[in-house]
């Protein structure tokens, strides 16, 4: 019963945040927890020039999942989102899937597979499916130890008000496990539209910038991770920089 207090703050916590939406900026790890309950909160705010469309955009999620096989871990998200002046709203719920073919480190690189429901809260909004590999590779460098993960997602609207876009969300990450409190590193996240009608909204858009991650263990009482970033716009159709955090607890059942 010790736990119940712990798990009611890292709500509220994360509740107390919540606000908007573009594409996530999330790493998605292609490892399964089997049997592990989780928590997740994850939220980004960007910066621009002032009056700018991309000043000040937030995005908020709260998931919950469990690791129900060894080759499956099921999550619900709920998603809250505020563009610039506005007040935040809730704008979809999602049933998200990671599937893992194989066993972690049986060969040279661990792959996963990532899909996604979105239904929109809203009759004005589009619903989608999201879908695609999870890939990550430990590496020995220089003395090193390096942890890459990368992510290759399709992104596709159905629906009434669904648009012609179809971008291609690209993330990658590099970390170096120093300590497991402290893992500094280096991610990027890209979002491009190969089958897309040419409009502004089809334009490609690539961020970049250092990110810390850890992971405090609380022994039979879990496990609460973290990530906190700063991304650098790269082009003029993305803001000049955003932060974004993550905050997971997980426990064992």
């Amino acid at each position: 019963m010790k736990i119940v207090p712990i798990l009611a703050a890292l709500a509220f916590l994360a509740l107390a945040a919540a606000s908007p939406t573009r594409a996530e900026f999330k790493i998605r790890s292609p490892v399964i927890d089997y049997r592990e309950f989780e928590f997740e909160h994850n939220g980004d705010v960007t910066f621009d020039r002032r009056g700018s469309p991309l000043n000040t955009q937030q995005s908020y999620t709260n998931e919950i999942g469990y690791g129900v096989l060894p080759w499956w871990e099921p999550e619900i998200e709920g998603e809250w989102a505020a563009a610039p002046g506005q007040a935040l709203s809730f704008e979809a719920t999602s049933f998200e899937n990671i599937f893992v073919p194989f066993p972690q480190g049986k060969y040279w690189a661990d792959l996963g597979f990532f899909a996604e429901y979105s239904h929109a809260a809203s009759r004005a909004g589009a619903s989608s499916f999201t879908f695609g590999p999870l890939v990550q590779k430990e590496q020995d460098f220089l003395g090193l130890d390096l942890l890459h993960t990368a992510n290759l997602l399709v992104t596709k609207e159905v629906g009434h008000n669904r648009s012609t876009v179809t971008p291609v969300l690209v993330s990658w990450q590099t970390r170096v496990r120093l300590d497991p409190l402290f893992e500094p590193g280096i991610e990027y996240y890209g979002q491009l539209s190969p089958v897309a009608t040419p409009t502004a909204a089809s334009d490609p858009q690539h961020r970049i910038g250092p990110v810390v991650a850890g992971l405090y263990n609380i022994h039979r009482y879990g496990k609460i991770k973290y990530e906190i970033g700063f991304l650098f716009g790269m082009n003029r159709a993305t803001e000049k920089g955003a932060v974004r955090w993550r905050l997971e607890y997980e426990k064992p059942f």
